[in-house]
């Protein structure tokens, strides 16, 4: 098993996703997906924007508390970016890096990210999870408001792209503390991805596609493991081949 574990401020994400696995059985994978009816039809014209990842690896200690690692990092969004980008262009999407503002509207993008952190996870919560918003009636209705448009002004971008992942790897101490309790029969948590992936229209700001993903398996340190979770978290995204999908 992955000696990993993903804890997101706040806390609740990882046992929101932790309970996902429980329903689906403790599967190594669980995705869940939904797409709306895209504004713009999807074509080969079609141009995302590839916003610049919230992707963080940490080494999970065994006291429990998760440690970033700054070269881990850096060479996660490294990869996930050219897993991302070769996702897209099969999709026959155009991809457009994320080229950041001198001016003032630089720290609007940047809320905007940090915006998109806060509705994902409460698209896990109130869609995929039990805790159920009566004014949405099942129905997938979320959006980062008016300000996504700005995006479209600044690139000319149908859509933007906006990932977040939080993964991490216990320390040796972790994992010799895992196999002691083992022994007395006693299970200490071992890895776990958490993350989500949202696809933007850049008209109004709805999400218009939206992959959750939680694994207790693949590597995002290594090219080669992180072209499966890529893989899996984009489970589903829109292509010209797919231009009018709706889903709840």
């Amino acid at each position: 098993m992955k000696q990993q574990f993903t804890i997101k401020t706040p806390l609740s994400i990882a046992l929101l996703c932790l309970s996902f696995l429980v329903i689906q059985g403790c599967n190594s994978t669980s995705k869940a997906s939904t797409v709306r009816a895209l504004t713009t039809n999807v074509n080969s014209d079609t141009k995302v924007l590839l916003m610049p990842l919230d992707v963080e690896l940490s080494v999970l200690t065994a006291g429990g508390l998760n440690e970033v690692n700054a070269k881990w990092t850096k060479d996660a969004k490294g990869h996930m970016e050219k897993a991302i980008e070769f996702q897209l262009s099969r999709n026959n999407l155009n991809i457009l890096d994320y080229q950041s503002p001198t001016d003032d509207i630089n720290s609007a993008n940047v809320q905007l990210e940090k915006l998109h952190e806060a509705v994902g996870y409460n698209v896990l919560v109130h869609h995929f999870g039990q805790s159920k918003l009566p004014n949405k009636k099942h129905q997938f209705d979320w959006t980062l408001g008016e300000d996504a448009k700005l995006l479209k002004q600044q690139t000319g971008a149908d859509y933007a792209m906006f990932v977040y992942v939080r993964d991490s790897y216990s320390s040796g101490g972790r994992v010799a503390m895992q196999v002691g309790l083992a022994l007395l029969g006693v299970g200490v948590t071992g890895g776990m991805q958490v993350g989500f992936a949202s696809l933007v229209d850049l008209n109004s700001g709805d999400i218009v596609w939206f992959n959750q993903l939680v694994s207790t398996s693949g590597d995002l340190r290594k090219a080669h493991g992180t072209q499966k979770t890529v893989a899996n978290l984009l489970t589903g995204l829109p292509s010209p081949r797919a231009t009018s999908v709706k889903g709840s």
